[in-house]
């Protein structure tokens, strides 16, 4: 009896032993570099079209931002909230006073070009991984690829609102920034409703008449965002059958004359004034002249009417103009303010917006 206990435990150990020195031999899965089929994802390609329809892929975020066009490339600087991203600039007169506030080291930013006109040994100088060009701007796209940049076209030539959503969309998701877009787009929305909303309680509508930075004699026809701006804020736009989109149209005083506005809005970056115009006598005949309806549009810190996401304010301070009964300029300081803090985290004074 004691020589059978004496073998089963003889088997028993050496039964331990041998299990122990298998499980020794075997290979650790999780430590074999070569192996790599479990637990571990493919980071996700970013595909996005842009408005000429080319479809562009990217195997991750870009991270360095280059253009020349202030409306393309405002959309980088808003989804941004002001230097993450932008390491190559256009006209540095571009800033209107606002990127210098909102991007660090403004003055020490590489400035690539102007316009259509780019320096291709500045870009590559920068390290960009993107730049981002207007439709109008298109042909660019060859020149930056040519440098090793690859070029998305943002904003096309018809503009409305929802080519503004449309652009912050598609660099939102080619940054990264989809929830910060979108949370700019519900602002957006929401500011061009309110102002739908209160403009609908007017008794009438002013034709308004919105003229260019480059002559009183350019004017914004209706292919251009600021026809949606007018219109959003209760108003008509006075010019009927100039058929261009992209851009601000020549036209005679003449032609002025016949459309005869009632209110005439001119951009803040001109060289002409109000009182140049009213003290003219070739536009004398005109309502707006008369009533001396003829305001400089906002804002000394950027254009509040250019296709970028600042249109709503643009689309506040129009309200305002024509109907500060329904829209006091306390509620357009509240609306900037909004906008400012949620995009910069900043606020600026009635001052410093041109506004007072």
């Amino acid at each position: 009896m004691k020589n059978w206990k004496k073998v089963f435990m003889m088997v028993l150990v050496l039964s331990l032993v041998t299990m122990m020195f298998i499980g020794c031999q075997q290979p650790a899965v999780q430590e074999d570099p070569e192996d790599n089929s479990e637990g571990v994802e493919e980071p996700e390609k970013i595909t996005v079209t842009d408005v000429t329809g080319r479809e562009l892929t990217f195997d991750k975020p870009a991270t360095k931002v280059v253009g020349t066009h202030n409306p393309s490339l405002n959309a980088v600087v808003v989804l941004g909230g002001g230097d993450k991203y932008i390491v190559g600039f256009g006209n540095k007169e571009m800033s209107r006073g606002l990127y210098e506030r909102v991007i660090d080291d403004f003055d020490d930013l590489i400035q690539i070009g102007k316009g259509k006109n780019i320096n291709l040994e500045t870009v590559v100088s920068t390290g960009a991984d993107l730049a981002v060009i207007p439709e109008r701007f298109k042909d660019q796209v060859e020149e930056y690829e040519g440098a090793g940049v690859t070029g998305i076209v943002a904003l096309p030539n018809k503009e409305s609102f929802e080519t503004i959503k449309n652009t912050l969309r598609m660099l939102g998701k080619v940054l990264g920034e989809n929830e910060r877009a979108e949370s700019i787009i519900e602002f957006f929305e929401e500011k061009i409703a309110k102002a739908k909303e209160a403009s609908s309680k007017a008794t009438e509508k002013q034709r308004v008449l919105f003229l260019g930075g480059s002559s009183p004699l350019s004017v914004a026809p209706s292919a251009m965002v600021q026809t949606e701006l007018i219109e959003a804020a209760g108003g008509i736009n006075a010019v009927e059958g100039v058929d261009v989109t992209g851009d601000f149209v020549d036209v005679n005083i003449e032609q002025i004359i016949e459309w005869n506005p009632d209110v005439i809005w001119y951009p803040a970056y001109t060289d002409y004034t109000s009182e140049d115009l009213i003290n003219d006598p070739a536009w004398s005949s005109i309502n707006a002249i008369k009533n001396k309806a003829v305001y400089q549009f906002p804002s000394a810190l950027e254009p509040w009417d250019q296709p970028t996401a600042a249109i709503a304010l643009g689309v506040s301070w129009a309200t305002h103009s024509l109907h500060p009964e329904l829209h006091s300029l306390e509620d357009l300081k509240k609306d900037a303010d909004e906008f400012y803090n949620l995009v910069y985290g900043k606020t600026f004074t009635l001052e410093e917006m041109g506004l007072k």
